[in-house]
């Protein structure tokens, strides 16, 4: 089974600069879904007009608010828009593979730079993702966002409100895949209560994306992250509810082994702020036998440091642990 846990990881004081600060990102990335974007590059680089490449499939409003991911189409019509610009599903997948291994690049760089705490890098990656000048609401100025947000919480220890990303959430009526990768990574940027409303709609739309077993990391991603954020806010009643979804899901359908890692150390967490530390213990124990027996070093060994840091600060009422896991499916 070749499935990976990623995540960007931080844990600190706000009353000590750093400390007790560590801060991790890996990522998984899978199709991008800037099926829109690509089509637009295509289009200007035939050099045709939104006229020609509508032809009788679209009226030009209809194309241009596809191209600027504002709507969505059907698969018939995106089909014979192919066929306008005279390109064939092969040649337009290639393409759009290409924008995916792009997306994929940056987040590589961006797990680099915060592995090996280059902070100052980040922040010219950051003016170098707004130079390219990326069209509204497409992956690269989430992108963008994302990047702002880390920068704040690492310089000011606060967390960067991202109304941007929220109005994008609540003005899309059915979200697909992109609007829940994006929910499931900017969670965090939210109030609390905004959060936990959201998650009702993310929980009913990933519905959709759930036959497949891989499919089901990303709602667990999205489940794991909003714990994390309640735990954060020590909403621990928002925190505990998350975690009876989680073990219900789990129940219902996954053959992945991760995700019951994840749940059985957030109920050990869970465990710790309720000051029981030998259930914790407990939790976390389980976790580790597990690892060892799926041959999970890596996971281990980030458990492990989670579980020692938790252990000896879940008394200090100024420690705090941030867990973002990006779970996009390859």
């Amino acid at each position: 089974m070749n499935v990976q846990l990623f995540y960007l990881y931080l844990n600190y004081k706000r009353t000590i600069l750093n400390k007790n600060k560590e801060l991790h990102i890996c990522n998984k990335l899978g199709e991008s879904m800037n099926y829109s974007k690509t089509f637009k590059k295509i289009r200007i680089a035939k050099g045709m007009k939104l006229k020609e490449a509508a032809g009788n499939t679209l009226s030009i409003s209809q194309l241009s608010r596809f191209e600027n991911e504002q709507s969505m189409i059907s698969i018939d019509s995106f089909i014979e828009l192919l066929n306008n610009v005279n390109t064939s599903p092969e040649e337009y997948f290639y393409l759009l593979r290409k924008e995916e291994n792009e997306l994929k690049k940056y987040f590589n760089i961006i797990k680099n730079l915060l592995n090996n705490r280059k902070y100052d890098k980040l922040e010219e990656l950051a003016i170098d993702l707004k130079n390219q000048k990326p069209t509204s609401n497409s992956w690269m100025s989430f992108l963008v966002l994302f990047v702002d947000s880390i920068i704040i919480l690492d310089k000011e220890k606060r967390i960067l409100n991202q109304p941007r990303v929220l109005s994008y959430l609540m003005k899309v009526e059915d979200w697909g895949e992109m609007e829940l990768y994006i929910y499931a990574i900017f969670g965090f940027v939210f109030d609390v209560e905004t959060t936990y409303l959201l998650m009702k709609t993310a929980i009913k739309k990933s519905r959709l994306y759930q036959s497949i077993p891989q499919d089901m990391n990303l709602l667990f991603s999205i489940l794991s992250n909003n714990f994390s954020t309640f735990i954060l806010h020590k909403r621990y009643d928002y925190a505990e509810e998350t975690l009876a979804i989680y073990e219900k899901k789990l129940s219902e359908n996954t053959l992945l082994i991760e995700p019951h890692l994840d749940f059985l150390f957030n109920k050990g967490i869970l465990d710790f702020t309720q000051e029981k530390e030998e259930k914790a213990k407990e939790h976390c124990e389980q976790v580790f036998e597990l690892c060892r027996l799926f041959k999970l070093t890596e996971q281990e060994e980030n458990y492990r440091k989670r579980y020692l840091i938790w252990s000896k600060s879940y008394l200090d009422p100024d420690f705090q642990e941030l867990i973002i896991k990006i779970g996009f499916i390859v």
